[in-house]
């Protein structure tokens, strides 16, 4: 009788923490996306800068490689439930409505970033400058159909 009831207990408390858990997890998800976005978006302004400036180096290419490996993650991190819809976040429905087409895009933000990669191994500010440009226009052909505004 009493192992019954220890593990009914269990059992109930169990199912009790659990949409607790999975709000952390959403929230850690959202999180971690944005810290990508950021990342992304902080490393093409510096290398701009860089191209600008026409001094591309090694700590460039280094810089992009740590925003390459956030974007080849990031559509992963869109598991269904951590849309706008279900938490403070400015992931759009579409994103589930049209998965397709979101995933094709961020498989774009990561060529264009491997482009913006090898141009800045090669040193060349020109090859550099085109690539961050391109880069950022892939960029706004993602935001524009699935990212809606900040969250209040």
């Amino acid at each position: 009788m009493k192992r019954w009831l220890v593990l009914t207990s269990v059992l109930v408390l169990g199912f009790a923490l659990t949409p607790s858990v999975q709000a952390q997890d959403k929230a850690a998800l959202v999180k971690e996306r944005g810290a990508i976005m950021k990342s992304v978006s902080g490393t093409l302004k510096a290398l701009g800068k860089s191209a600008k400036a026409g001094k591309v180096g090694a700590k460039d290419a280094a810089r992009v490689a740590k925003a390459l490996a956030g974007a080849r993650k990031f559509a992963g991190l869109f598991p269904k439930g951590t849309g706008s819809d279900a938490i403070k976040t400015r992931a759009k429905p579409e994103i589930w409505a049209q998965w397709p087409k979101f995933e094709a895009s961020a498989g774009e933000l990561v060529a264009a970033l491997e482009g913006v990669q090898k141009a800045a191994a090669s040193g060349d500010a020109g090859s550099l400058g085109a690539a961050v440009k391109t880069a950022r226009a892939t960029c706004g052909g993602c935001h524009k159909p699935f990212r809606g505004p900040k969250p209040k």
